[in-house]
């Protein structure tokens, strides 16, 4: 008899423990989708600041990109909203990964890859593409300069490349994320790698950086190296997040102008071109 009750009591503990990460898990997608798409984010969101001051390089860059555009690393094809649709044809490629293009927390405007491939070596004859973009891949490759000299060879005479990476940003995709650069930096790359560079922008400030920053550690992690039911508590509370993430936007945006320096940006991007030879 005792064996028996003493079974039903692990039963029992059994199904609580998983109707309970059931709950969790069903609280956990309610409260991302409260929140809404990283790619298009509403001003409570961790990544907004990023998306508001990258957005204003990228749609001024991008308007320079004409012909067959090749998005390296594309992912679910983010950078297709900064091309001039009447003047550029969209062709993102990118390694096969097990990304869901159809998850509504990343984006609500996902594109089809067109081909999967390697950036180190392209399925393209030489000046075959009139445009090219890395935007947010550069810091994940183990040879940049390699990936850049591939893109230059497939780039027509006269073809634009647009390069945006981010600054203030913390390491993502680990293992592979290897290395930030500064505006100079960035366009010393192009450079070794052939390109012209004709344009090149730091986006956001000190302020926005530091703001970003804080709403990334309290999204990712504050809840490391805790205790189960510590994390357990973190997941219950997060939508307190949301209202926190409100207010170090709005701060951001209202201080951010104090910064001149332009010292600790939140990305660069450089425009560069493949000159007539």
């Amino acid at each position: 008899m005792k064996h028996a009750v003493t079974n039903l009591i692990k039963k029992a503990l059994t199904l609580s423990m998983d109707w309970g990460k059931k709950a969790i898990n069903k609280w956990e997608r309610l409260f991302r989708n409260i929140e809404g798409p990283e790619l298009e984010p509403y001003m409570w969101h961790s990544h907004y600041l990023t998306a508001r001051y990258s957005r204003k390089s990228l749609t001024s860059f991008g308007e320079q990109l004409k012909g067959k555009v090749l998005d390296i690393g594309a992912g679910t094809g983010h950078a297709a909203r900064y091309l001039n649709k009447d003047r550029s044809f969209y062709y993102p490629v990118d390694l096969l990964t097990d990304r869901d293009l159809q998850d509504r927390t990343i984006t609500r405007k996902p594109e089809k890859i067109i081909v999967y491939c390697s950036c180190y070596e392209l399925p393209f004859v030489e000046k075959s593409m009139e445009g090219i973009m890395f935007i947010s891949v550069l810091e994940h490759l183990k040879d940049p300069e390699f990936a850049l000299k591939e893109a230059y060879r497939i780039l027509s005479p006269g073809g634009n490349i647009l390069v945006l990476t981010p600054f203030s940003f913390p390491v993502h995709g680990y293992p592979m994320d290897f290395r930030r650069w500064t505006l100079e930096g960035l366009k010393l790359e192009m450079e070794n790698a052939g390109f012209k560079v004709t344009r090149g922008n730091s986006s956001g400030n000190t302020i926005a950086s530091m703001a970003l920053n804080m709403n990334l550690f309290l999204k990712y992690h504050v809840a490391l190296e805790r205790s189960k039911i510590a994390i357990l508590f973190i997941k219950l509370v997060s939508p307190l997040r949301l209202p926190v993430q409100l207010v170090f936007n709005l701060l951001a945006i209202i201080f951010g102008p104090i910064d001149k320096s332009r010292s600790f940006p939140l990305a660069i991007a450089v425009l560069g071109t493949k000159e007539n030879t």
